[in-house]
């Protein structure tokens, strides 16, 4: 489940999931929300590797998503799933497939660090917070 909340000159995101795995897809796919983004009418089949390396979690999340945003503003691929071989604290291995090209309503500059926390609640459920700069 994901929320979009307005703010000034940005957008801020706020994503549950109920693992690790499905936190990072469900920020995509809000990520993709907040740019109604959808597949266009002449749109192919994609699909990639991605390896991403970073400091911790949060940082892997929000250096995922903007992988994901340079996808989609150079190539016009939408991803509609991703599936992991690796995700650890650091270190994310995904396969992401989903279709090309994509039509692109709002412009989302970058996934921002400012206010980026991810949190694996109580429960087992994970969640982030994740500004968007518009």
């Amino acid at each position: 489940m994901f929320v979009i909340e307005a703010h000034t000159a940005d957008v801020r995101l706020r994503v549950h999931a109920p693992t690790r795995e499905a936190l990072f897809v469900e920020a995509m796919r809000g990520l993709y929300g907040v740019m109604q983004a959808v597949p266009a009418a002449e749109a192919r089949p994609v699909s990639r590797e991605l390896t991403i390396d970073s400091i911790n979690t949060t940082g892997l999340i929000v250096d995922f998503l903007n992988e994901i945003l340079m996808r989609l503003q150079t190539s016009r691929e939408l991803f509609t799933e991703a599936v992991f071989s690796a995700l650890t604290d650091t270190d994310a291995v995904c396969t992401v497939t989903g279709l090309a090209p994509a039509v692109v309503e709002e412009d989302v500059k970058a996934v921002t660090y400012h206010e980026a926390d991810v949190r694996q609640e109580p429960d087992g459920s994970w969640t982030t917070v994740l500004v968007l700069d518009i």
